[in-house]
């Protein structure tokens, strides 16, 4: 009895090694997927941002190169004021407002922190990039990520520099056009010159939550590791068991049964070419040599 229990202690011990190796790659493997999980989702959101904002930079230039091209010559050469069709910056938050109606997770907006429209005020991160582009007067464009409105952005801005026929709506409150004054009055949105950085152009498209889509994507690797190594651990086990603690526990019990003096049973010769065969075929070539020199022996005696 407690050879048996020798022998099966030796067994798990064996088992046990197996199992443990597994576990430890199994740990490993979730240990360098967590991470690398991280990283690629991350990598993945920011690509996908950048590509949207190039395409929402680029609408927005279009547009307004639409109107300083097309729209402004034709209305100047009529006489016919319609600030849409002289200011790219008006042409653009009419657009931006009916496109936010169908994608409202996309920001679009010019503003100034002296604005003819108290709306398009200058606030938060706006006021921050603006007040970048008039200290760094070379500076064309700057790309940041920032909060607006509480969302995370990925934010491609552009300065807005007065120029002459800027002045018309913007210089003195007198000199403007009646429909300016009437609709926005003569408090603010003047007194612009010629050459200054006056208000800035936010695009912005939404990063979504690296967080949580990391952990969402986590937890679909994890469990799909999980899942293949649990049935690594069963067929491991089971080959394991058949291939090696088996055969190694007969041929124990064949040699303890030799050290006390029965050499008559037969250890089972396995059709294998590996290890396990090459010392059980060794076990019974001594085996039949011991019970050939006891024959001998005895025929002497």
């Amino acid at each position: 009895m407690e050879e048996q229990q020798t022998q099966q202690t030796s067994r798990d011990s064996l088992a046990s090694r197996f199992n443990l190796s597994l576990v430890i790659m199994y740990l490993c493997t979730v240990l360098i997927t967590a991470p690398t999980v991280y990283f690629v989702t991350k990598q993945q959101v920011y690509e996908r941002a950048e590509a949207d904002l190039i395409l929402l930079v680029d609408v927005v230039k279009s547009i307004q190169d639409f109107v300083a091209t097309d729209l402004r010559p034709h209305f100047m050469k009529e006489k016919i004021f319609y600030s849409p069709s002289f200011s790219g910056i008006v042409a653009t938050s009419r657009i931006a407002k009916y496109l936010k109606q169908k994608q409202p997770q996309f920001y679009i907006n010019n503003v100034s922190d002296n604005p003819l429209n108290l709306e398009n005020r200058a606030k938060g991160l706006e006021q921050s990039l603006l007040e970048r582009f008039r200290k760094n007067r070379n500076l064309e464009s700057y790309n940041t990520v920032g909060q607006i409105d509480g969302q995370n952005y990925l934010v491609s801005s552009a300065p807005k520099v007065s120029r002459k026929g800027c002045l018309r709506c913007h210089g003195e409150p007198a000199q403007a056009p009646q429909d300016v004054t009437t609709t926005y009055g003569t408090e603010s949105g003047y007194g612009y010159r010629n050459g200054e950085v006056v208000g800035v152009s936010v695009v912005g498209v939404p990063l979504e939550d690296v967080q949580s889509l990391t952990l969402q994507r986590s937890l679909l690797v994890i469990g799909g590791i999980t899942l293949l190594f649990a049935l690594l651990f069963i067929v491991v086990n089971m080959l394991v068991k058949r291939l090696i603690l088996i055969p190694i526990g007969d041929i124990t019990e064949l040699a303890k049964a030799v050290s006390q003096g029965d050499i008559t049973r037969e250890v089972v010769v396995y059709r294998r070419n590996d290890e396990i065969a090459d010392l059980a075929n060794a076990f019974e070539l001594m085996r039949r040599s011991l019970l050939t020199a006891m024959k001998r022996m005895r025929r002497k005696s």
